[in-house]
């Protein structure tokens, strides 16, 4: 993908890498998960649906010219959800799950700095920067979560 457009990006792209990671924690906590794995699995997914829901509320609400600005220099691919990652020690050890859950959040962040470092638009810049922003904060917030999960 060397050309593609802000909105593609975000609808086509983004919003479903999202929901893909949300329908792969919900098939893998169908099995047999500890009681703090299902809960962590539990928030994950809930986080994963709002994330994709709130790239579709934020586009409303950009300026339409962060929206239409075209990248000319994508080098790297979107990420794509390894469900591989999720393996049965991710069932019992929280560690390994919040590890998996890094994972996921890193190569999106990792995805929006590639962007930032190609885009000339002010106003398109700061529409990644806070998109980047919210993965990071949404990253604190679960191992926050998983951390109080672990002290139980």
């Amino acid at each position: 993908m060397r050309f593609a457009q802000t909105r593609e990006i975000l609808q086509n792209l983004a919003a479903p890498y999202h929901r893909s990671i949300s329908s792969l924690y919900s098939e893998f906590s169908h099995g047999e998960v500890s009681p703090r794995n299902r809960l962590m699995l539990e928030y994950l997914i809930d986080h994963e649906l709002r994330l994709a829901l709130a790239i579709h509320d934020y586009m409303e609400s950009a300026p339409e010219s962060a929206i239409e600005y075209w990248f000319k220099r994508i080098e790297i691919p979107f990420p794509t959800p390894d469900h591989t990652l999720l393996t049965d020690g991710c069932r019992v050890d929280l560690d390994q799950l919040v590890g998996v859950a890094i994972r996921y959040k890193t190569a999106l962040i990792g995805f929006y700095d590639h962007l930032l470092l190609n885009c000339v638009s002010d106003e398109t810049e700061h529409l990644f920067k806070t998109l980047k922003g919210q993965e990071e904060l949404g990253m604190k917030r679960f191992i926050r979560h998983a951390q109080g999960l672990a002290d139980l």
